[in-house]
């Protein structure tokens, strides 16, 4: 069974039919992908391609808005077998939301992004790839905002989780530094579409799950 991995193109990731992965690079410029014999080689290959490092990041919450003690967790998935795979729960002093979990997943790939840059292991920049809207947002665009409105909203009432939006921004800027002095671009988180198909965001999302047990 053929497997796709698409490096460049709408929602970079692995598909398991040519039809999702023509989905993905139809309209797109200088779209990239390659084909591969079985899925492992395909993820091997999205996690070692191109000019960067591709990370994948999920939250998960059972019972969320629903259950007083809803289980939460996050998964971090770089590729098949890597060391820095993670399914980690939320911890027991940050109340369980999907938001949360979805927010921890994405510094804990920063973490690890900072780390590497201290320890001068950072070969190239790194992507990380969320199917929520939400920390791909606040990462890129309103964190922003809030900071020059002193971490609030329109309403002048503090943001939604605040601590983590704050540690968030306080990594990008870190590695935002080091990142200028290589000369690489900013670093930026991307959306891709969530259960589409994806097999890296489905690992990711595995995690997240196995996290949250």
């Amino acid at each position: 069974m053929p497997y796709y991995t698409v490096l460049q193109g709408h929602n970079p990731g692995v598909y398991a039919s040519w039809s999702a992965c023509q989905k993905e690079i139809t309209g797109f410029h200088n779209a990239l992908f390659r084909k591969f014999d079985s899925s492992e080689e395909a993820l091997k290959f999205l996690a070692k391609g191109g000019k960067v490092e591709n990370v994948f990041v999920d939250g998960a919450c059972r019972g969320n808005g629903r259950s007083s003690r809803p289980e939460a967790g996050y998964g971090v998935y770089y590729g098949p077998g890597d060391d820095r795979n993670a399914a980690i729960p939320l911890d027991a002093a940050i109340k369980p939301t999907n938001q949360r979990a979805e927010l921890m997943g994405l510094i804990h790939a920063l973490r690890n992004v900072y780390q590497e840059l201290m320890h001068e292991t950072a070969r190239r920049p790194t992507r990380i790839l969320s199917d929520s809207q939400y920390s791909v947002r606040s990462f890129n665009e309103w964190s922003d905002k809030w900071r020059r409105n002193g971490w609030t909203n329109v309403k002048g009432e503090t943001i939604a989780n605040a601590t983590l939006i704050q540690e968030l921004v306080n990594l990008k800027d870190r590695i935002n530094s080091q990142y200028s002095s290589k000369g690489w671009s900013n670093i930026v988180a991307e959306h891709v579409e969530g259960h589409a198909g994806n097999l890296a965001n489905e690992e990711a999302d595995r995690l997240a799950n196995l996290g949250a047990d």
